[in-house]
């Protein structure tokens, strides 16, 4: 690589040599150009030691990519980790302050940003995107004269690779909801289950690794004994296992059967619809009955030996449960027993075994998990008929209950006067409108990328009849608002 040659001047970087280590690490940025002129010289030869090759546009985390480089190229830099390169004999120019200018390189390979690479070449022949306004910061490991290659490069791609996997649901652990849920979660005594003499809490874990923290910070082994006897871990409930109460009460079990990381963002999306939802000491309990009633379901199906699929059985049979009687299981009686009745147990039993023989029986002969992932898996056997015993007809609370004392799930609680009023203004405004705004902001630079992409969605909305959500209604008032404030006539 001549560095000069394909950017018009010399790489500064900033040089260390750890003593011993076979190698010297140069820290510097290579402009999106050169970077794109490398590709274009040497193309998947600069990736042999890569542990992949470009996976081009197919994975979220290449489309986040993309989005940057054409929409925020100013942002890259601050949102890219940037590239890992092993090289060998480099030419430098030694400023003597621990800088150097970086002339050429031999065996210059990327082991890590593959995905950044092939993305940034893309988008600069299929999008036309001006590279140059790009910033990839770089680490370049030079393997000396007493260093092993075949050795310690494989190495730094390994561990470049395998950093501990950073989740989706660990972004939104800073969500207002899920604070608001971890606060409530340290002051809210539970009553004391049957038998027990002390009261517990449910600990709700924000984020990754909470709970063992907590857990930790008890230095004897008397004081975690008795932590933990405070803050069962029974008692624990993650981001993600929250998630999976609601949604399964919401009666979407076949978004549930996508499990994990899929489920919390469909759960986060919902959150994000409803606008403005910050839980309370009602809804924290009700939460905790549902993932009361869910843990117990589990050990209710594991004890009916189905031979698997207790997952998708538990999702489905609370579903129904929750669909059959409305949603008028009384959760405060649960949360006070921290218990469910031995009629509620027996029936959830019997729901299961009409859940394992739906699920295991897809039509087409086509696979389990992927049968109960789809709506209509859970349609029909929404329709299925199981009668419920007295026993449990009896605890049922009334609808009246249900929609007036807070039992039904509280991110399905009704819009305000004023949210409705927004959603109508905003529905009110004629498609072409919004056209017009996302055309305008887009010639004139006057609004961000994102609120471009929303007003063009609005007019598609408009367009087909259909409202908008409370939270695309907010943001578009507030949009249009500042559009017009710019100069748009619309």
């Amino acid at each position: 690589m001549d560095f000069a040659a394909m950017g018009g001047s010399p790489l500064r970087c900033i040089v260390s040599s750890p003593p011993g280590g076979g190698y010297r690490s140069l820290l510097t940025m290579i402009p999106g150009n050169v970077l794109v002129e490398m590709y274009r010289l040497h193309g998947p030869r600069l990736l042999e030691r890569n542990v992949r090759s470009f996976l081009q546009l197919k994975g979220k985390v290449n489309q986040s990519i993309r989005r940057t480089i054409i929409d925020e190229p100013q942002m890259f830099l601050a949102f890219n980790n940037g590239l890992s390169v092993t090289a060998t004999n480099l030419s430098v120019r030694d400023h003597g302050d621990g800088t150097v200018d970086l002339l050429t390189a031999g065996d210059f390979q990327i082991v890590n940003g593959g995905q950044t690479t092939g993305s940034i070449f893309r988008a600069s022949r299929k999008d036309k995107v001006d590279a140059s306004r790009l910033q990839v910061p770089v680490k370049i490991t030079e393997i000396l004269a007493d260093g092993d290659i075949e050795q310690i490069a494989p190495r730094i791609s390994q561990s470049a690779n395998n950093q501990n996997k950073v989740n989706m649901a660990d972004f939104s652990s800073n969500h207002a909801f899920h604070r608001k849920m971890q606060e409530l979660s340290r002051s809210v005594w539970a009553p004391p289950a049957s038998g027990m003499q002390r009261q517990s809490r449910w600990f709700y874990e924000r984020a990754r690794g909470q709970y063992h923290d907590a857990l930790a910070e008890n230095r004897t082994d008397g004081e975690r004994k008795a932590w933990e006897a405070t803050n069962p871990r029974s008692q624990l409930i993650t981001k993600t296992d929250l998630a999976k109460f609601e949604q399964t009460w919401s009666q979407l079990p076949h978004i549930v059967s996508r499990h994990g990381q899929k489920c919390y963002l469909d759960f986060m999306d919902r959150l994000d619809q409803r606008g403005g939802f910050e839980p309370d000491e009602a809804y924290f309990k009700r939460c905790v009955a549902r993932a009361l009633l869910f843990k117990r379901s589990e050990r209710i199906v594991s004890k009916q030996e189905f031979g698997g699929y207790r997952a998708n059985i538990v999702t489905y049979s609370l579903a129904w449960l929750s669909h059959h009687t409305a949603k008028r299981v009384d959760l405060e009686a649960i949360w006070a027993a921290q218990e469910l009745s031995a009629s509620m147990a027996e029936y959830i039993a019997t729901i299961s075994v009409h859940a394992h023989e739906h699920i295991t029986s897809p039509p087409g002969g086509q696979d389990v998990k992927e049968w109960c992932k789809k709506d209509a898996c859970w349609e029909k056997f929404r329709e299925r008929s199981i009668p419920m015993p007295a026993s449990v007809e009896a605890e049922l609370v009334s609808r009246e209950k249900v929609h007036t004392g807070g039992s039904a799930h509280a991110l399905e609680e009704q819009t305000s006067a004023e949210e409705t009023e927004q959603v109508e203004r905003i529905a009110a405004l004629p498609a072409q409108i919004w056209f017009d705004l996302a055309a305008w902001a887009k010639d004139t630079q006057s609004l961000q990328p994102w609120q471009r992409s929303l007003s063009f969605s609005l007019g598609k909305l408009a367009g087909s009849g259909k409202p908008p959500s409370r939270k695309q209604a907010m943001h578009g008032e507030k949009i249009i608002g500042e559009a017009r404030s710019l100069g748009f006539r619309g």
